[in-house]
């Protein structure tokens, strides 16, 4: 069943909404990882690609800010950005899956104390780093709905 474009854009926007912290976050990070993406571009007298990322990780940043500030509703922000925030969520859901797995092979292999602030701390990450896969999730699936919408409405502005 496929959901009307402004019911998927309104449904994304609330789940945007309600972790707005995380996707913040994640466009953030994203925005700084893009950056460095293009400084190493240009080291390498790629320009194009060095333009490219400038692009990306200024849209990022400009993003997160905007959220941040509660600038305009969320709603603007994923009809208008919804690739954006999309992209973001995805590299940041796939980087804290991976900090949560080396954490746990950390933990599996520690033999202290569970007191220890080590532990304590690992254990920490390993917690938050979940907690912040699952909401990323959430908003991901919410953002793919609000592209699968996209391309079912005909939209040329939706990437491949």
């Amino acid at each position: 069943m496929s959901t009307s474009l402004p019911d998927a854009i309104k449904a994304a926007a609330g789940m945007v909404d309600q972790h707005r912290g995380v996707v913040c976050l994640a466009l953030a990070t994203d925005s700084e990882e893009l950056r460095l993406a293009a400084l190493r571009f240009r080291s390498n007298a790629i320009h194009n690609l060095a333009n490219e990322r400038d692009d990306e990780s200024g849209l990022a940043g400009h993003v997160a800010t905007a959220l941040a500030n509660f600038a305009n509703t969320p709603a603007f922000w994923v009809e208008h950005h919804w690739q954006t925030i999309l992209a973001a969520t995805v590299r940041r859901e796939a980087a804290d899956l991976a900090h949560r797995s080396s954490i746990l092979k950390w933990l599996g292999g520690y033999g202290g104390p569970t007191d220890a602030p080590v532990f304590k701390a690992q254990s920490w990450q390993y917690k938050s780093a979940g907690q912040r896969a699952k909401a990323l999730a959430e908003v991901k699936a919410a953002l793919t709905k609000v592209r699968d919408a996209m391309r079912a409405a005909g939209l040329a502005s939706v990437e491949g």
